[in-house]
C-alpha cells in the first residue's frame, strides 16, 4: 500500500554503507586553466534551471526508495523575488511532484537561504527523509555557492572538468564536458544526504534526462522532459 510507502526509510538508513562523493581520479590543476576551457559566464553551468529560456517545465517523474515507488508528474517553475536584479541568488524554484490523476505528493520551495515544504502526502511527510532530501533537491537547483574557497581538477579517463566548492553547508563537486555542459553533480553535508545528480539528452541547452540518486537510502528519482518554457 502506498500509505506504507516509508514505514522502512529508518532501517534502510541504518542498514546502508557510506559512500564516496569524491569524484575519482582526479588531477589538481589552476583556476587560469580551468577558465581557459571552461566557459565560466554560461549560465547552465551553474545548472540547467538557470538558464533564460528555463521558466516553467513539465517533466514525467518516477520516484523510488528501496521497493517502492511513485509515478507521476513534476511541474518545476522559476519564481523571481522582490529586490532581485536576476541574479542566481533572488531566484527561487517552486516543484510539485503528483500524480497522473492529480493528486499532490509534496510541494516545495528552495532557493539561496531557504528550503519550505509547502505540502507533504501523509506516507512522505518523515523527518528523516526530508532531511535527506532537502541536501539532494537543493543540489538540483541553481544556488549562490561561495567561490573564494573554490578549487579545480581534471579527471582522469574522461577528461572531464571537475570543480570543488561550498554551497551552504555542503560540499558540491560539479563535472563539466567542455566546453560549456554540466554533467554531473555531487554532495553531500551528513551521512545519509549524499547525492549524485546526472544530465544527459541536452537539447538547446536543457537536459531531456534527469536522475538524482542518493545509493545510501537507495533512492532514485529520475525527471523526463515533456515541455519547457
Amino acid at each position: 500500500m502506498r500509505y506504507l510507502f516509508f514505514v522502512s526509510i529508518v532501517s534502510i538508513l541504518l542498514s546502508s554503507g557510506c559512500q564516496p562523493v569524491k569524484p575519482p581520479r582526479l588531477t589538481p590543476i589552476s583556476a587560469e586553466t580551468f577558465n581557459t576551457i571552461v566557459s565560466t559566464d554560461t549560465p547552465s553551468l551553474i545548472s540547467p534551471f538557470a538558464i533564460p529560456i528555463f521558466e516553467k517545465g513539465l517533466f514525467k517523474a518516477t520516484l523510488n526508495i528501496g521497493k517502492h515507488h511513485l509515478t507521476g508528474l513534476a511541474f518545476i517553475k522559476k519564481i523571481q523575488t522582490e529586490d532581485t536584479d536576476s541574479t542566481v541568488s533572488g531566484t527561487t524554484y517552486r516543484m510539485v511532484l503528483s500524480n497522473e490523476f492529480g493528486m499532490t505528493y509534496f510541494d516545495i520551495e528552495t532557493g539561496n537561504q531557504s528550503f519550505n515544504v509547502n505540502y507533504c502526502f501523509g506516507p512522505l511527510d518523515k523527518k528523516m527523509l526530508w532531511k535527506v532530501l532537502k541536501t539532494d533537491l537543493k543540489l538540483l537547483f541553481p544556488q549562490e555557492p561561495d567561490k573564494s574557497k573554490e578549487s579545480f581538477f581534471l579527471q582522469d579517463q574522461t577528461n572531464l572538468l571537475v570543480s570543488k566548492i561550498k554551497q551552504g553547508n555542503f560540499t558540491r563537486w560539479n563535472l563539466y564536458s567542455p566546453p560549456d555542459t554540466l554533467k554531473e553533480v555531487r554532495g553531500k553535508s551528513t551521512l545519509a544526504d549524499h547525492a549524485t545528480i546526472t544530465f544527459s539528452n541536452f537539447s538547446n541547452g536543457f537536459p531531456s534526462r534527469i536522475t538524482l540518486t542518493n545509493a545510501l537510502i537507495k533512492l532514485k528519482f529520475s525527471l523526463s522532459l515533456i515541455s519547457i518554457n
